[in-house]
């Protein structure tokens, strides 16, 4: 969405436009939820801390400054969300299906099909098994399009610690990956 027209739309949100809202929104609904959905492990949380962040991005859009990124902003504010329900114990380790996670593009090539979906449901499974900062950092940075210093803002972490979650995180994957035999 390019910058002016989503000025606008924030502009009319501010006036009390939900419509404007809704278009706002669309543009980050998909990612959003992905998102959500991986960090949580489950679809039901995810619709429900996707209701949440859009609840309280709406009541908080007076709030909004402009020369933050609205994605940026929105994300921090599931990231809050998810955070806080994490700590309230709502979110349970539950291993999500491929099925259930939203994908942008079909693989044609069957025997890639397989493989990637292999790949892709060990790395939903094992995101359970690493520190939930870890997790967080991880999928931060896959699914919000954040820089490294817009989550350290996002999650009040440095920088160095922020970088240090995503190594930590990747090493992990990438470990217990390989003694799973899947890369």
């Amino acid at each position: 969405m390019g910058s002016y027209l989503e000025s606008q739309l924030i502009l009319r949100c501010k006036k009390g436009d939900s419509r404007a809202f809704g278009e706002l929104i669309k543009n980050y609904r998909k990612q959003l939820f992905t998102y959500l959905v991986r960090l949580s492990g489950n679809r039901d949380i995810a619709e429900d801390l996707m209701q949440d962040t859009l609840t309280k991005a709406w009541t908080g859009l007076a709030r909004y400054e402009e020369k933050n990124k609205f994605s940026s902003w929105l994300f921090s504010i599931a990231h809050n969300i998810a955070t806080d329900a994490y700590r309230k114990k709502k979110v349970r380790e539950v291993i999500t299906t491929y099925d259930e996670i939203p994908e942008k593009n079909l693989i044609v090539n069957h025997q890639h099909e397989l493989e990637s979906e292999d790949l892709k449901n060990a790395i939903i499974a094992l995101l359970s098994q690493i520190p939930e900062k870890q997790r967080s950092v991880f999928l931060l940075r896959q699914h919000s399009g954040m820089s490294f210093k817009e989550i350290a803002e996002t999650t009040g972490e440095p920088l160095n610690t922020v970088l240090s979650h995503m190594h930590y995180a990747a090493k992990k994957l990438r470990k217990i990956l390989r003694v799973k035999n899947v890369i």
